[in-house]
């Protein structure tokens, strides 16, 4: 279950286990560079649920969450444009 946002890659397949699905996610971004190394942040058993769907969609949206609030306390470098006053 992987998706795109804001350069990341998430994967929010969830782990299956004792009849529950739980979620957790899993998140890359690369660098454009090749001399850099990707950066990897995993939150494991943010919750368990009866349904795939339901695990999927928490972690989506707690990683979703997770790097909104990381991109707003950044700097802008030259080549990302700060907000407009």
């Amino acid at each position: 279950m992987e998706c795109g946002y804001r350069g990341w890659i998430i994967d929010a397949t969830p782990s299956f286990s004792l009849g529950k699905f739980f979620a957790h996610a899993r998140l890359v971004r690369a660098s454009a560079g090749d001399e850099v190394d990707a950066e990897m942040h995993i939150e494991r058993d943010l919750a368990w649920f009866d349904t795939e769907e339901e695990a999927v969609e928490v972690a989506q949206q707690w990683a979703f969450a997770w790097i909104g609030k990381r991109a707003s306390n950044v700097i802008p470098g030259p080549e990302e444009p700060g907000p407009v006053a």
